[in-house]
């Protein structure tokens, strides 16, 4: 081979790692965001985990408290039937949100089991951040 094809091969080369190692870097940000994300819908699943138990271990108690509010006579008929389709309203969406929680904890945990990065085998890329030089 001539020194000028040689010259072109080390070039491209050199080329060829230093846009590897910008990929690479571009790779460990996209990572380094989707983890942080990972993070903030972890904090917003565990708050809401809280708040919805709050409100389902309170549902029975509420309507324990209205049907002895309407045995005793204190509330009205309608009132006591209207409160208790709302009490029963929010269970069937504390019901939903528990299977939207499910969902969301499938996803995470399938999104935490992948690799942090994809192929990412040492082998063949021993030096990729060092250029080429002709005289080796």
């Amino acid at each position: 081979m001539s020194e000028v094809t040689i010259e072109k091969v080390v070039s491209d080369i050199n080329g060829f790692r230093q846009r590897l190692a910008m990929l690479r870097e571009e790779l460990n940000r996209a990572n380094r965001a989707m983890a942080d994300k990972m993070a903030q819908l972890g904090e917003t699943l565990t708050q809401r985990v809280r708040d919805l138990r709050d409100q389902v271990t309170n549902a029975p108690q509420n309507l324990l408290a209205l049907e002895s509010r309407f045995m005793s006579g204190d509330i009205p008929e309608q009132e006591y039937k209207a409160t208790r389709e709302d009490y029963r309203n929010q269970l069937t969406k504390n019901l939903r949100s528990i299977d939207e929680i499910r969902s969301l904890l499938l996803i995470m945990s399938q999104l935490e089991a992948r690799p942090a990065t994809p192929g990412s085998s040492s082998s063949g890329l021993a030096g990729a951040g060092r250029p080429i030089s002709v005289d080796q």
